[in-house]
């Protein structure tokens, strides 16, 4: 009898366990179901684009950004076949309606229409389009004023304002573009403003907005701050997914074509060289119809690629593809030049974007001309325009990448005394230093003076010895921002450029692995770039501010003339590598934590990219050959072998466990790196 209730109870707990593992099987399968669920934002962090975000919206609203809608205005060959150098600015004031539009650079005498573009609220399939009014140019700035009618504009919201020529009856062809970004529509969505109290708005309600229905529409409407990280990692995920695979029906190309995600968002000619003949990159060489896309000697050899960034009715120049890591933290453009207004300093001249100079119109100027059908690169023939939900989500994409915010070097103190050297050199505006500090401050691409992104002539383009000129003759001398035609360009003085010979200031942090150098990828290594300081066509440069440049010979005083010795170029190179390295390593551990959430699957493609920039941190610590930290070096190739342990895990738990010990090894080795600031000296 004992016998068989202790059978019994042996087979009630068999089924109470059999019965538990089922339980605990669904509740596994379902976590593996929520996980599969789980955003996948890649190097794109949520937590990044929303911190931009308030940063933005905090500066927005100090130039009366809830009160007035402000939008830049320019030239995009995507709505225009007319090529036109004008830019301005429309403000339009939601309060009160009116609408205020500055224009430099229109034909004097000629008249021009103003235009709103939208959609309806109730049709959002819709196309509006509504003449505001019209205005004559003027000299030097045109300027238009108008009252907006309440009621004739019920239900249409704002998707663009244009310029077109008064004659027109429609919108299309425009001449000059604006549009909201991503920010100002969700801003605006939002409607977080009258909340938390902005300006004249904390007294009043959203009713006393008699214009508020023509605020751009998106499709976070009624969200409030505490979902913005959600909002965020929502467009990070499919604008990811777009720069990864959309290719906008045009010839096989996508933004990942050249910006890579395993190489830093980037390409370089070793990475070209891995690559097989037929990735969409050589599609020039393969589609007669594309036979002038690109140079095949130039984009093999030395990573460079065709930009018509003159327009693409003259010769396109040959450049280097820029890493769109960190944009987000340099993206405001340091002043106006040459009367043209640039939204975003973008690309390497600072003007990378048509229209407004946009980040948004950025991929609209990439998809002309990288991806095009054939070189006519008509719309909707040769590639169709991306809508506003996926400029959207690519430009919250973009702004996402890389860090939040520069380093803070004047507190930063290394283990390394070469290093420390360093960056006692570089991070300073002394005469005897690099004296790096004023063009890039923290590291960073912006000024110390005006803590915004700047254009300088640097002498770069002058170098006799140009390894692309050197290989293919006919490559043109690059002018630089803007479309001034000139006959003094080149080393000789007697080239033909557009430009006036000045370039964007680019990121020093994440320099040391997205070699090669400088717009022209003339410079293959980071010591180099710092060795070219000491150079002639540097110290002939405006950008080296000579007392006269024509009395070089003869001067005696030049403000940032530097002269490195030898080893004080390790020293800074050191400097950079270990910056650049520190990066790696944040980088891949905040995609760490976002592997832990996902699944295995889902989890192993952002892992390898974890790993990828572990290897970078690697790489770029033992590329200068003076090994200034061994003890970080040994720690983060620990960290790649457990790492490399974790990609093949077949659990979840593992897998974790293992990323939780990798992660830990990794802050050891960033934090070998450094050390406690000095003690003050005593005494007298």
């Amino acid at each position: 009898m004992q016998h068989i209730k202790r059978t019994q109870s042996t087979l009630i707990t068999l089924l109470l366990a059999g019965i538990l593992a089922v339980m605990l099987t669904g509740i596994y399968q379902h976590a593996i179901e929520r996980s599969d669920e789980t955003l996948v934002t890649g190097h794109g962090n949520p937590a990044t684009l929303t911190q931009h975000y308030r940063n933005w919206k905090r500066a927005y609203e100090q130039h009366d950004g809830a009160e007035v809608l402000t939008l830049a205005l320019g030239f995009s060959r995507a709505f225009s076949s007319e090529p036109i150098t004008a830019s301005g600015m429309v403000k339009i004031n939601l309060m009160n309606g009116t609408v205020n539009v500055a224009v430099n650079g229109l034909e004097k005498g000629k008249d021009y229409a103003f235009w709103l573009e939208g959609g309806l609220n109730d049709n959002k399939t819709s196309n509006v389009q509504r003449k505001i009014g019209t205005f004559k140019s003027s000299d030097n700035k045109s300027v238009f004023v108008a009252q907006l009618a309440r009621e004739s504009l019920q239900n249409i919201f704002i998707n663009r304002v244009t310029i077109t020529s008064a004659e027109q009856n429609t919108a299309s062809p425009a001449l000059l573009v604006g549009t909201p970004g991503f920010f100002q529509r969700l801003y605006y969505a939002n409607l977080l403003w009258p909340a938390a109290g902005v300006g004249q708005l904390a007294k009043t309600t959203p009713p006393a907005m008699p214009f508020s229905f023509l605020l751009p529409k998106s499709a976070y409407a009624g969200a409030v701050d505490a979902e913005l990280a959600n909002i965020m990692g929502q467009q990070i995920a499919l604008g990811r997914e777009l720069f990864m695979n959309e290719t906008f029906a045009g010839n096989g190309r996508t933004c990942t074509t050249c910006h890579r995600l395993d190489n830093n968002h980037t390409i370089d000619p070793k990475y070209i060289a891995t690559l097989p003949d037929n990735d969409p990159l050589f599609v020039a060489e393969t589609n007669p119809n594309l036979k002038g896309l690109e140079n095949t000697k130039l984009l093999r050899q030395f990573g460079l690629v065709m930009a018509n960034v003159d327009g693409f009715n003259r010769p396109g120049v040959f450049r280097g593809v820029q890493h769109t890591l960190a944009i987000a933290t340099s993206i405001t453009p340091e002043s106006d030049k040459e009367g043209k207004f640039v939204l975003n300093a973008l690309g390497w001249s600072g003007d990378g974007a048509p229209g407004d100079g946009s980040l948004r119109l950025f991929t609209v100027g990439a998809i002309m001309q990288h991806m095009p059908k054939t070189l006519n690169r008509l719309a909707n023939v040769d590639f169709r325009l991306p809508n506003d939900i996926e400029l959207d989500a690519l430009e919250a994409y973009m702004l996402s990448l890389g860090r939040a915010q520069d380093p803070d070097l004047d507190h930063l103190y290394f283990s390394s005394p070469v290093v420390q050297r360093g960056r006692e050199l570089m991070h300073s505006k002394d005469q005897g230093t690099a004296q790096c500090k004023g063009c890039h401050f923290n590291g960073s691409a912006n000024s110390f003076t005006t803590f915004q992104n700047g254009n300088r002539d640097t002498g770069v383009e002058n170098m006799p010895e140009n390894p692309a000129r050197l290989t293919w003759q006919p490559t043109p001398v690059d002018g630089g921002f803007g479309k001034n035609e000139r006959h003094d360009c080149g080393w000789d003085k007697k080239q033909t450029c557009y430009g006036n010979g000045e370039f964007n200031v680019t990121t020093l942090i994440e320099a040391a692995d997205t070699a090669p150098f400088f717009h022209n990828n003339s410079v293959n290594s980071i010591e180099e770039a710092v060795a070219y300081y000491n150079s002639n066509a540097f110290q002939a440069s405006p950008g080296a501010n000579p007392i006269d440049l024509n009395l070089i010979p003869q001067r005696k005083v030049c403000d940032r003339c530097t002269h490195l010795e030898s080893t004080q170029v390790v020293s800074v190179a050191l400097f950079l590598r270990t910056l650049n390295a520190m990066e790696n390593m944040r980088s891949s551990n905040e995609m760490i934590k976002q592997v832990k959430r996902l699944s295995l699957t889902k989890g192993q493609e952002i892992l390898r990219l974890a790993m990828a920039d572990t290897e970078d941190a690697i790489e770029v610590l033992e590329g200068g050959h003076i090994i200034a930290n061994p003890e970080s070096l040994k720690l983060l190739k620990t960290t790649l072998l457990t790492e490399q342990s974790a990609l093949g895990e077949l659990f979840t738990t593992t897998r974790n466990n293992l990323l939780d010990k990798a992660t830990e090894t990794k802050q050891q080795a960033y934090d070998a790196l450094l050390t406690t600031p000095p003690l003050p000296k005593s005494g007298p």
